[in-house]
């Protein structure tokens, strides 16, 4: 026990030492914090290197739960297993939305290469460690309010390591760690853990806050965008695709290719592309599942896009009378159906009104038969006539029943008046006689 106190305090008194250590590489310091190479317009893509300084790192301790260490110049990492158990874990966040163009984060943009550099300020007796690198949730904690008690839970995945030297830069490339960038994603953050769990494993490194090197040894994270390349494969030549303000064609195999900068674009391609009378070409959906041929795409990094085509086939139909319903376009070996919405119409004038009608009788071309309903399976372009024929069937039951009407009048008429002859007169009553006889005797008299 007094042995490990001993370790301990030697340790300690170690912090206040200033090791002897190679200055860092020139190409550790600070610069503005993105630079570019190539310039716009290039035929070679833009390449983007940002430094980020973090906004704020400290390192928390098992042993002080609820004691902050931010503005302290060392983050220490270490994981002893012995009793006491010490664990000490260092934070670091980043502020990207203050740090990298705003145009990244609206495209959705992902680094090609992300590295995150400490110097090694002092390390154990053995010169071997191993640190881990973690996703940590940036919210909800500052260098001044992080506690073992408030830290962030740190996520499974992480990039690991062996640091051998006092005085050197441990760079861990941590491109997979970083998810693409979004609005809502305005800082990263990351924890170090000691991976080991022996004396071996004790590293303190500089924080930004190093008072000794002048800012020169601050943690940094190098972010490398590279301006990309849009790739739109399509089964056709010379067709038209609008990029934002560009439009550019096909190539002879179909595909269009275009260095553009980060950003979200209006594309559009043409919705149908004819290719012979009656035949043609109809956007059916993006590789991505988006179905409508004008979209929104958000360019962060080399994307391609393949614009999915059906071959369509023309259905026409032509009636003199009557409306037809399904002509039109549908794709090809599919089945289009063709229906009449009625299948009798009054001729025009007088003899519509006596009942003379047009009524379909029959398909001719792509459909046969005498039904309002014909179906037609479209292997290329189709046509079918409905022929219609006048019916008089209905005049002639008129007329018929008009003459056999006009036939019979003159016989129920006969008929009618021997029924009037048959009919014997009425008698008159007694009374009606005897005034008759009185007013005869009057007239007399």
């Amino acid at each position: 026990m007094k042995g490990l106190i001993l370790i301990i305090i030697l340790l300690s008194a170690l912090s206040f030492i200033e090791p002897a250590y190679a200055p860092p590489s020139a190409a550790f310091y600070n610069p503005p914090d993105c630079t570019t190479s190539n310039g716009a317009g290039s035929a070679t893509p833009i390449v983007l290197n940002c430094r980020l300084i973090p906004t704020d790192n400290a390192y928390v301790d098992n042993l002080l739960p609820t004691k902050s260490f931010g503005g302290s110049g060392v983050l220490i990492v270490q994981n002893v297993p012995s009793v006491p158990i010490a664990k000490n874990y260092a934070f670091l966040k980043f502020d990207v939305a203050e740090s990298l163009p705003s145009s990244l984060a609206q495209s959705g943009a992902r680094p090609e290469n992300a590295s995150l550099q400490m110097y090694v300020r002092l390390m154990n007796f053995f010169y071997n460690a191993t640190v881990e690198i973690h996703n940590a949730s940036p919210a909800n904690w500052t260098e001044n309010t992080l506690t073992w008690n408030t830290m962030p839970q740190l996520d499974t995945g992480n990039v690991s390591i062996d640091i051998v030297q006092n005085g050197t830069w441990a760079r861990w490339i941590i491109t997979r760690l970083i998810q693409p960038l979004s609005n809502s994603s305005e800082q990263l953050a990351f924890g170090a853990i000691s991976s080991e769990t022996s004396w071996r494993n004790l590293i303190w490194f500089d924080s930004d806050e190093y008072l000794f090197a002048n800012g020169t040894t601050s943690p940094t994270l190098d972010l490398t965008f590279i301006e990309p390349y849009l790739t739109i494969e399509t089964p056709f030549p010379n067709i038209p695709i609008s990029v934002g303000p560009t439009t550019l064609r096909t190539d002879s195999n179909g595909t269009a290719k275009l260095l553009i900068p980060w950003g979200n674009y209006a594309v559009t391609l043409p919705d149908t592309i004819p290719i012979s009378i009656g035949t043609r070409a109809q956007f059916v959906n993006w590789n991505d599942g988006v179905n409508s041929s004008s979209r929104m795409l958000p360019i962060g990094n080399n994307i391609t896009l393949e614009a999915r085509y059906g071959i369509q086939h023309e259905l026409s139909v032509s009636s003199p009378y009557g409306t037809v319903a399904g002509a039109g376009w549908y794709f090809e070996n599919t089945e289009g159906t063709l229906t009449l919405g009625s299948t009798a119409v009054p001729v025009e004038g007088v003899e519509g009104w006596l009942g003379v009608r047009d009524v379909f009788d029959h398909w001719t071309g792509a459909c046969t038969g005498s039904s309002s309903q014909c179906n037609v399976t479209m292997s290329g372009p189709e046509s079918a006539e409905a022929v219609w024929r006048v019916d008089w069937s209905q005049t002639i039951i008129a007329a018929s029943v008009l003459v056999i009407i006009a036939a019979l009048l003159p016989f129920l008429r006969k008929k009618q008046s021997k029924h009037r002859a048959s009919t014997p007169r009425k008698r008159t009553s007694g009374r009606h006689h005897r005034n008759t006889a009185s007013s005869t005797r009057k007239r007399r008299t």
